[in-house]
């Protein structure tokens, strides 16, 4: 057990009230059915959100003074540790991503269903937004768990609703997407669960106590927990169910799916693999540094050959989690640190992003790129938050993705410096042209889409037939760029803690 920073305890359940909020909201809405309105609905569903932000609010407060704050309801369960609620710098970040990003797109969900149920010829309120609240609930519960099999029964409950929202809601064969995504994603926790159970692995933090920290081996265990996390994160070679899932989920739920979900695998993976497994996370570190640049390079270079904008950003996401891997492969705390930032200024820049292929679902009601082309002419306003979108995610200033990339490479090149000069020059080539893919392939989609002569979707009218879809995705930009001005409220308490727990 290790631990070296302070440690305060809430004198209220305010962890465990925050993920309860929305769930209560979700069950209302759930028993209210019809009896609720689309804006009651909506606004429920909103107002637990706020209320959940405000109730982390104190412990966002101490872990981003480098406390670690544990909620007061906890209890160990015998044979399986203990079952606590915490928070530190690490989980702070992935907690406020989760709570800002579910908050705004369920302000974004109810113009967008609306259009969604007129096409399916109905649909029911209070079941989507009953899903979208657990869904999402379980999400934050992950990231708060201080135990790897509390965190899994948190996993657990984010599946069969995700599933049944693609199920109902999706596009193209949606209940073969949705199954497809329920078996993939379901085997990854499995074989999760597997590792922990075989290892022992149950303590992330225990109150009172500390952090366990490199306290187990074994590469057999710790291979079956990141090949499971490696499902649920779209690594290359083990994608296979994300581009239909994404892509055919309703956009509201591609714009939770793609950024928050898959992103809550390499943050376990970073708590069990970095923390409690080190030595033999360090002799797999050159395999897992190649499998993170593969999977940058192929996500990328796949993306460059959709004409769905929906795959193609779903292919993206596959990209961005190999740039998650590349920081928790390389293990120091400056490339920890940058792997947890991406997280965020990938969330923020890929719910843009879905959301803008949901105004021109709405809008121009298509999602083929070879009928786009000059639409920044008609759709001035989701052009330039697209942009917002794209330099997120590329890594480019003014946003908060510049500070998570210079950390990665940073980072990178204190680890590479170790391995002499000749795989210096070739890893440093390729983490460069994984990058420069990322750049190329956005700034190439912003052209097809926003430049250049006028295709046939540009003729059919323009974002006034999606304006309330706008504001929703401009509050998301205008985080991304905040968060580039304050980021040192968020980096410098990050990467202290990382160097004294994690070493």
């Amino acid at each position: 057990m290790a631990s070296g920073v302070e440690t305060v305890t809430l004198s209220a359940p305010l962890l465990w009230l925050a993920v309860a909020a929305p769930i209560a909201a979700g069950i209302v809405s759930g028993f209210a059915g019809r009896s609720i309105s689309a804006k009651g609905h909506t606004a429920l569903a909103t107002v637990s959100w706020l209320v959940s932000l405000l109730l982390l609010f104190p412990a966002l407060g101490h872990a981003l003074a480098g406390r670690v704050v544990v909620d007061p309801f906890y209890g160990e369960v015998p044979g399986l540790g203990v079952f606590a609620l915490f928070m530190d710098a690490v989980s702070a970040i992935l907690a406020l991503s989760v709570v800002l990003v579910s908050l705004i797109i369920a302000v974004y969900s109810r113009p967008y269903m609306e259009h969604r149920f007129e096409e399916l010829g109905g649909g029911s309120w209070g079941t989507y937004f009953l899903l979208y609240q657990l869904f999402t609930a379980g999400m934050l519960g992950a990231v708060l768990a201080s135990n790897t099999i509390l965190f899994y029964l948190f996993l657990e409950l984010t599946l069969i609703p995700s599933g049944l929202l693609i199920a109902l809601y999706g596009y193209g064969d949606r209940l073969r997407v949705a199954l497809l995504y329920l078996v993939w994603t379901h085997v990854g926790t499995l074989l999760y669960l597997l590792g922990v159970f075989i290892s022992g692995a149950y303590d992330i933090y225990v109150p009172d106590t500390g952090y366990t920290v490199a306290a187990f081996t074994g590469l057999l265990p710790l291979a079956l927990i990141i090949v499971g996390l490696g499902v649920k994160m779209a690594m290359a070679g083990i994608h296979f169910w994300l581009p239909y899932a994404h892509a055919e989920a309703p956009t509201p739920v591609s714009a939770l799916l793609s950024p928050l979900f898959i992103g809550v695998g390499g943050y376990a993976l970073f708590r069990v693999g970095v923390g409690m497994f080190q030595a033999d996370w360090a002799t797999l570190r050159p395999i897992l540094f190649a499998w993170a640049v593969a999977t940058m390079l192929y996500g990328g270079f796949l993306v460059l050959v959709q004409q769905d904008v929906k795959r193609l950003f779903a292919y993206s996401s596959i990209s961005q989690m190999g740039y998650i891997m590349l920081g928790l492969s390389v293990a120091n705390p400056e490339a920890e640190a940058g792997a947890i930032l991406h997280y965020m200024s990938h969330a923020l820049g890929k719910a843009i992003l879905f959301g803008v292929a949901g105004v021109f679902i709405v809008a121009l009601g298509t999602r083929n790129i070879r009928e786009m082309g000059g639409l920044l002419g008609v759709m001035p306003y989701t052009g330039s938050i697209a942009l917002t979108g794209f330099m997120l995610i590329s890594g480019l200033p003014p946003t908060l993705g510049m500070w998570s990339e210079v950390l990665l490479v940073f980072g990178y090149a204190k680890w590479a410096m170790g391995l002499g000069l000749g795989l210096f020059l070739l890893t440093a080539a390729l983490v460069a042209a994984a990058m420069s893919l990322t750049v190329v392939y956005s700034f190439q989609t912003f052209r097809l889409v926003f430049l250049g002569r006028r295709g046939p979707a540009a003729e059919r009218g323009g974002e006034s037939h999606a304006s309330s879809l706008i504001a929703p995705l401009l509050a998301l930009a205008v985080l991304g760029v905040t968060l580039f001005v304050a980021a040192g409220v968020l980096v410098d308490p990050l990467v202290d803690f990382l160097r004294v727990v994690y070493g």
